[in-house]
């Protein structure tokens, strides 16, 4: 029996439905998916052996070499490297990136492909924190020191039974439309199943999200935003699940000291892995860059089976690793010297 039909006939008797559903690989238990949820779907996996620089299966073309690639030019200012590196993303790892990044001091900001809608996985985790300081604000519901423990695993650690408490709690997805009205993302909505994870956002709502956080437009006061900065200046190596939430920023940027990070990832929408990293950079938040990938499932060395997330641990699953190092590899390619500079000069 083949690999697609033995998949296929996994998911048809534990779930009964055939269209594509989203299931987060963010969690430290099996995920419960509601009765009327569709199945997973099941990719077509990539051969394990195709010469490098040669196609690998629609049009996709195998990097011979790690990301970075020598393609995206260190010596050109940071606009032309941002277009460099969504290129070569595109044709060497399979993936399509968005990115907007924001120098608060300057105004400056640049994009690439950063109104392309994507789920967002966690990130949906920065919201459902901004309406519980929004109602503490207004003292509608006080955060108790149960909450605080909750905010604390939820945006540390990516604790996604944190994350189903508060969501509940707080009227599920009630709660997008609420923070997208008073934050002025325009193009996040609510997630079509009721399902946090499956939120949509952009990179540059991410972005207009931190700087609406950081210049109190909700009214939050300045020690609800220092200790909402807090938490994600303190987000764990791993999620709470052994998930490496290094990728992207954390790693990409090894030379800056303070980083305040929140990070997404699950499996799978439209037979690809979501990767999603945004951070805050530097001591008074200067920087702010988001940076969004749909990268197709592939495995290199003829894997055996499908990693569904719903009852597999994908910790080391090889695809999400090369998903992983394409984020990691896209930040490096930006910014060569490991940290956010001058973006009209060189950094090689």
């Amino acid at each position: 029996m083949s690999r697609l039909i033995r998949c296929l006939t996994v998911m048809v008797f534990l779930l009964g439905a055939t269209q594509a559903c989203t299931i987060p690989t963010e969690t430290n238990s099996v995920v419960d998916i509601p009765a009327t949820s569709p199945a997973v779907a099941t990719p077509d996996l990539l051969p394990a052996e195709v010469p490098a620089g040669e196609p690998a299966g629609d049009g996709l073309t195998v990097s011979p070499e790690p990301f970075p690639s020598a393609r995206v030019p260190v010596s050109a200012p940071l606009a032309e490297r941002i277009s460099a590196a969504v290129a070569t993303a595109a044709a060497e790892r399979g993936a399509d990136v968005s990115i907007a990044v924001l120098d608060r001091a300057t105004g400056s900001y640049l994009e690439d492909a950063a109104t392309e809608p994507v789920e967002t996985a966690s990130l949906a985790k920065l919201f459902i924190a901004a309406q519980m300081y929004h109602l503490d604000a207004l003292g509608e519901r006080p955060l108790s020191d149960f909450d605080r423990l909750l905010l604390k695993r939820m945006l540390e650690s990516s604790d996604d039974d944190a994350a189903n408490t508060l969501w509940d709690d707080l009227g599920g997805s009630d709660l997008v439309v609420d923070v997208a009205g008073r934050y002025g993302l325009a193009a996040t909505t609510p997630p079509w199943d009721g399902l946090w994870w499956n939120t949509e956002t952009t990179a540059a709502d991410l972005v207009t999200f931190y700087t609406g956080l950081l210049d109190d437009r909700d009214g939050l006061g300045p020690g609800r935003i220092a200790e909402f900065v807090g938490y994600l200046r303190a987000s764990t190596p791993e999620g709470i699940d052994g998930y490496d939430q290094r990728f992207g920023i954390p790693d990409g940027l090894p030379g800056e000291t303070v980083v305040g990070v929140k990070q997404g990832w699950m499996c799978c929408v439209g037979d690809r892995w979501i990767h999603v990293s945004t951070g805050l950079i530097g001591e008074d938040n200067r920087y702010i860059v988001a940076v969004a990938s749909r990268e197709d499932i592939r495995y290199e060395d003829d894997e055996e089976s499908y990693p569904d997330t719903a009852i597999t641990d994908v910790t080391e699953d090889s695809s999400a690793q090369h998903a992983r190092d394409t984020m990691t590899g896209f930040v490096k390619s930006l910014f060569p010297t490991g940290v956010v500079d001058d973006w009209a000069q060189p950094q090689g």
